[in-house]
């Protein structure tokens, strides 16, 4: 799995780069047979495909870039390219929507009044969404829906009600509200066995509460067990420019939240909030598929993966994912990455690997 965190400019090769991390599912692929006729051919490898944001500093996505100027490293390993790159294009997505209807209530009717028009402008038939909100409680109304208008937006209209209501109904005024971090986790790992790229978006929440288990550092780590692209939007708020240190530190902790997935935090004015839900989705349809086949000997299930491009100042944003653990058998297979002491030198795979398998199997 990856996730993501700023790194250092390094000379004319960097300038800007995220840090991923790479967790190996203890999935083992299936052995091959004792025997096999002679004109068959195993192929044992497992592509990796990492979707990975490139935008440059105006914040469009880079649309011109080759296999040959990405450099990957995972460890201290040599760096390799891709074998292979392309732009997610139309890849079916399955999109989270997470509403806090406790903080910042201003964002949802102008959020409602574009629902039905980014639904027909910007999703395609084969992309998933679903709907859950949080207040007291976290609701669930729609899971894993096609992008209907007439379906969901009265469906989205009815939970917005329903969860601003929740803390009237409830006695005491809420006496063990649901806390943000363990929502978000939950709606993520209800992302997680759903076919398509996994894509979270966090609206009208400022991550204000103290409430659940989990810390951040969970949720940092569980986007990238469950594959989850976050991108948060909060309404543009005077108040942030003001410094006040608990709200601040909450703000800064959804934004690395999104960056370390591979997302975007934004908070624009109310009048651009179409405007930036449209863009969320041309960000996701621009970003890079990276391929590459697994690595052959690595040990243990995490580890550390950097994404550089050679001389570009461009911003990049790898996401999470998991891949299965290649079967020891598979070592010697003819698509493995060489993995050897560590070298300044991209080294690039020189075969092509078969399809991937689905991450959740």
């Amino acid at each position: 799995m990856f996730s993501t965190a700023s790194m250092p400019r390094c000379g004319r090769t960097l300038a800007l780069g995220l840090i991923s991390l790479l967790i190996v599912a203890a999935l083992h692929a299936q052995s091959p047979p004792d025997a096999s006729p002679a004109n068959t051919l195993h192929l044992y490898a497992r592509l990796v495909e990492l979707p990975t944001l490139v935008l440059r500093p105006n914040n469009l996505p880079l649309t011109s870039l080759e296999a040959k100027n990405v450099n990957i490293r995972i460890d201290l390993f040599p760096p390799f390219h891709p074998s292979s790159l392309r732009l997610e294009g139309n890849d079916p997505i399955s999109l989270a929507i997470l509403l806090d209807t406790r903080q910042q209530p201003a964002l949802l009717p102008p959020f409602q009044a574009a629902f039905s028009a980014w639904l027909s402008n910007s999703f395609l038939p084969h992309d998933r969404i679903s709907l859950y909100a949080m207040n007291c409680h976290l609701m669930e109304s729609a899971r894993d829906q096609p992008p209907n208008p007439a379906l969901l937006q009265p469906i989205l209209d009815s939970l917005v009600t329903k969860s601003e209501a929740d803390s009237t109904r409830s006695h005491a005024a809420c006496p063990h509200p649901v806390g943000s971090r363990n929502s978000i986790e939950w709606v993520m790992r209800k992302l997680a066995p759903l076919p398509g790229r996994h894509v979270l978006l966090i609206l009208a929440t400022n991550g204000g509460d103290d409430e659940g288990s989990l810390e951040w550092s969970d949720l940092f780590s569980n986007a990238t067990l469950y594959a989850v692209t976050i991108f948060e939007m909060n309404a543009f708020d005077p108040a942030y420019l003001t410094y006040r240190p608990t709200l601040n530190q909450w703000v800064r902790h959804l934004d690395v939240l999104s960056a370390d997935s591979g997302g975007v935090y934004a908070a624009p004015p109310l009048p651009l909030v179409p405007n930036t839900l449209a863009q969320f989705i041309r960000w996701l349809r621009g970003r890079y598929i990276l391929q590459f086949p697994m690595p052959p000997n690595l040990d243990g299930n995490v580890h550390h993966s950097y994404v550089t491009i050679n001389k570009t100042a461009a911003i990049v944003r790898p996401s999470g994912i998991t891949v299965p653990l290649i079967d020891p058998s598979t070592h010697t297979g003819p698509v493995n990455i060489p993995v050897g002491e560590p070298s300044a030198t991209p080294t690039q795979p020189q075969t092509t690997p078969p399809p991937p398998p689905d991450p959740n199997n």
